[in-house]
């Protein structure tokens, strides 16, 4: 079981791939560059990955089935939880306006609920047939 990301050798300028053996849970190597190619050669010097697991670039994908064709490839949890996170916020930015509508609404609707119940002072026994409000 083999993970592949993109990893800096200088933030915004040069990056490279990292190859972790995640049975050994150790660096397996570090390539020059994010480049199908590149992954694609050093799988098939390194013959037997089964599993890779890896984020959603389409040159790693791509370098996976050229250097390794047999190995199943998994989105890692990572990226998963990062691409589930991004979905939920761009749907919460689309519903904004229309939750925090209904919001207000439904505050509205619960003060006007309340202020037409009558209050009562604590020792005093309740009217006749006025209705208690049920304790949960």
């Amino acid at each position: 079981m083999l993970a592949v990301d993109d990893w800096a050798w200088r933030r915004g300028h040069r990056y490279g791939s990292i190859l972790v053996d995640l049975e050994q849970n150790r660096v397996a190597d570090l390539l020059s560059d994010r480049q199908a190619e590149t992954l694609a050669c050093w799988l098939r010097e390194h013959p037997g990955v089964e599993i890779v697991a890896r984020d959603r670039a389409g040159a790693y994908a791509d370098g996976i089935r050229q250097g390794a064709p047999d190995a199943v490839q998994v989105a890692d949890r990572w990226h998963v939880l990062r691409d589930l996170g991004d979905a939920m916020n761009a749907i919460v930015e689309r519903y904004q306006a229309g939750i925090r509508k209904v919001g207000k609404e439904m505050a509205a609707e619960a003060e006007a609920d309340s202020a037409a119940e009558p209050v009562l002072s604590v020792g005093q026994p309740p009217r006749k047939g006025a209705r208690r409000k049920p304790v949960s």
